[in-house]
């Protein structure tokens, strides 16, 4: 997947994300209003109910006062009653006002109940303990029961006891339905976000997913194609020098746990630097290449390793073989090159391209190392070269009669 598109799976995830947090608050802010709405509610209500007791307990209050014949009766129930009409006034303003801190905003339907016909709840009210003051401030020798304004309390009791149970009623009912319209809202943005949470499994988690399984399986398919390059010669297509140090390192330490031997051949192309100075260095290349192709076809077992050392040299890594298994290798490979029969004008040992090769084997061990094979190896083939090329030489200073 392009670049362009990742980023705009992951624009999209970031945004879904977003809005999950942001239907998460509102979800929250939802049930903290559902909370202070049934707080408010049940004060409301409470308060409301409150009236209702007063206004009872007003009349009960009235009608003893009327029928007590003890003044210092009298003064005490005088007493209660004012401060029932005080606070039955007192809850009337924070039922329709509330505090300077928390304001009452009445409905359009509660504010009918209060100040308009046929209720007019707020009207009763002032009327009824206006009615109440008075009786209260009265002389005792107006405390009859035909007194007006005990008539009037007596006669408006129940009326107002029915406002009250209207406006409760009222204040229940809007309570209600506001709560059930934040748990709808609630509810929606609960569905909201399941939505959004399957949006993003369906069209942003599984590409994005699969995005980065496809780029993971390329990074690795990037990986090794970088780690098979940097492990091979360029020119020949064979292993180079550093995968040649990783292999021996790795099948000596390996040997070395069976103090199994570990043979090593080292080739070098006879006189490749007169071959480029007359034949130039594309030609140079292409021997090369084919010395190459010409010394990996002729190793059998799958375990060999044939390597560029560096220039025109090859080496060739023999796992559990011994010198004389080694030698012949060595002599098989010094003349299937010769056998190529590439031409080679300048060669002072043949017309054709020929290889000179030393070999080595160690056991390996813990006291041994790979230096001291490639050490072993390079002297022989030093000693083939001094001693007129195109010819194989152990490590002990033996060479080998061509076949």
């Amino acid at each position: 997947m392009k670049i362009r598109s990742l980023l705009k799976l992951t624009n999209t995830y970031f945004l879904a994300l977003s809005l999950i947090a942001l239907l998460t608050l509102a979800i929250f802010i939802t049930m903290h209003q559902v909370i202070l709405t049934q707080r408010d509610s049940a004060y409301l209500i409470n308060l409301s109910g409150s009236q209702r007791w007063l206004s009872q307990k007003a009349s009960l209050l009235s009608i003893e006062l009327v029928y007590s014949k003890n003044p210092a009766e009298q003064n005490l129930l005088r007493h209660n009653l004012l401060q029932i009409v005080d606070q039955i006034q007192s809850n009337n303003q924070l039922l329709l006002k509330g505090t300077p801190d928390k304001p009452q905003h009445l409905s359009p339907m509660m504010k009918s109940l209060y100040f308009n016909s046929p209720l007019n709840s707020e009207t009763h009210l002032q009327r009824f303990t206006s009615e109440a003051l008075a009786l209260a401030k009265e002389p005792s020798l107006s405390l009859t029961p035909n007194n007006p304004h005990f008539t009037y309390v007596l006669q408006n009791n129940e009326t107002l006891l029915e406002n009250f149970v209207s406006i409760v009623n009222q204040y229940q009912t809007e309570s209600e339905a506001k709560i059930q319209r934040l748990q709808l809202l609630n509810s929606a943005s609960g569905a909201i976000i399941l939505l959004t949470i399957t949006f993003l499994g369906v069209y942003i988690f599984r590409p994005l997913t699969n995005t980065l399984v496809a780029e993971k399986i390329q990074l690795e398919k990037t990986n090794q194609e970088l780690s098979l390059l940097s492990s091979m010669d360029g020119l020949t297509g064979i292993a180079n020098r550093r995968q040649f140090d990783q292999s021996l390192a790795q099948l000596w330490s390996l040997a070395s746990r069976k103090t199994e031997p570990i043979a090593l051949i080292i080739c070098d192309i006879d006189f490749f630097k007169a071959y480029n100075d007359h034949y130039g260095h594309l030609q140079g290349d292409e021997c090369l290449k084919k010395v190459a192709s010409g010394l990996k076809e002729s190793l059998k077992r799958q375990g060999d390793l044939l390597a560029r050392y560096g220039g025109e040299e090859f080496v060739v890594i023999l796992p559990n073989t011994d010198i004389d298994g080694a030698a012949k290798v060595a002599e098989v490979l010094r003349a299937d090159i010769e056998g190529l029969e590439i031409p080679h004008l300048f060669s002072s040992v043949s017309p054709r391209i020929t290889v000179s090769a030393g070999v080595a084997c160690l056991y390996a061990s813990s006291t041994s190392s790979p230096e001291h094979l490639i050490e072993a190896a390079d002297q022989a083939l030093y000693q083939a070269k001094q001693t007129g090329r195109n010819r194989i030489v152990l490590a002990n200073g033996l060479a080998i009669p061509q076949t």
